[in-house]
């Protein structure tokens, strides 16, 4: 891949966003392959959740001994709260935190981030922070003066690569919503514009033999735009992970470098 990096030759970083019942380290290992053809043109930082879980799906027994273990979220939803779509659509604050700090302590190195990567539970929160990023360029738009002194530049991506998502809604940062609650959009212009399509490129990676491929299902189905230049979907001969096959891990890679010189241009 040609290199993105900037002028002085500081890649742009990618969050990542490891599953529930994992951490920032198992997250690591399992991005290896797709690190490996990211590298030249960026740098990733996985983060780690800040909840306590039992080891999640896929973890034991081959991270046996690599705890604690951390998910995104306090409380885990039912099925049917998972079906229905009517689980939290709250990012904790914790994480919030977690994510502002990181992009503030990347900006203050001359650094920026560029995009972000999400598995499993963690594709909540990437849809979450995307959602966010394009409520506050609306509101940039029709009220720009609600943002006035509201700290948000750190909410801001140019793409994302989401694997083996989980259930909607996306988890929404509490400032953000907090700010267009207080902005003068109606009542109704909030709701559309929570529950409109997210339009932010993203490269969706669902796995066939996934038992939780119909999370994913309607996660795509209900908070992404499928179109060209917006979301794209890839469905690949795999289970509940990343992907393995060299050239998966390619297209992804090749993926968010044009996609990122397309962003910039």
């Amino acid at each position: 891949m040609t290199s993105t990096s900037g002028a002085q030759g500081v890649k742009p970083t990618i969050l990542t966003f490891h599953g529930s019942g994992s951490n920032a380290m198992v997250h690591q290992v399992q991005l290896a392959r797709l690190t490996r053809v990211l590298g030249p043109d960026f740098n990733l930082e996985s983060l780690e959740a800040p909840f306590p879980s039992q080891a999640g799906p896929g973890v034991l027994p081959f991270f046996d001994g690599c705890g604690p273990f951390k998910r995104w979220i306090k409380v885990t939803a039912t099925v049917t709260e998972m079906k229905n779509g009517s689980s939290t659509n709250a990012l904790p604050t914790e994480v919030e935190d977690l994510v502002r700090t990181a992009v503030k302590r990347i900006q203050a190195s001359g650094g920026r981030v560029a995009g972000l990567i999400g598995f499993s539970q963690g594709t909540r929160v990437v849809a979450g922070l995307l959602k966010c990023a394009e409520i506050i360029k609306v509101l940039k738009q029709k009220d720009e003066a609600a943002l006035a002194g509201k700290d948000l530049d750190w909410c801001n991506w140019g793409f994302a690569i989401s694997v083996c998502g989980s259930y909607p809604p996306p988890l929404l940062a509490p400032s953000v919503t907090a700010v267009l609650a207080a902005s003068s959009l109606s009542e109704t212009e909030q709701k559309e514009l929570i529950g409109s399509k997210i339009t932010t490129p993203v490269f969706h990676v669902q796995g066939e033999q996934d038992e939780w491929k119909w999370a994913s299902e309607l996660l795509i189905e209900n908070c992404y735009d499928v179109q060209e230049g917006k979301s794209v979907v890839k469905e690949w001969t795999m289970g509940h992970h990343y992907p393995v096959q060299v050239e998966e891990s390619e297209e992804i890679g090749q993926w968010a470098s044009q996609t990122t010189k397309a962003v910039e241009a």
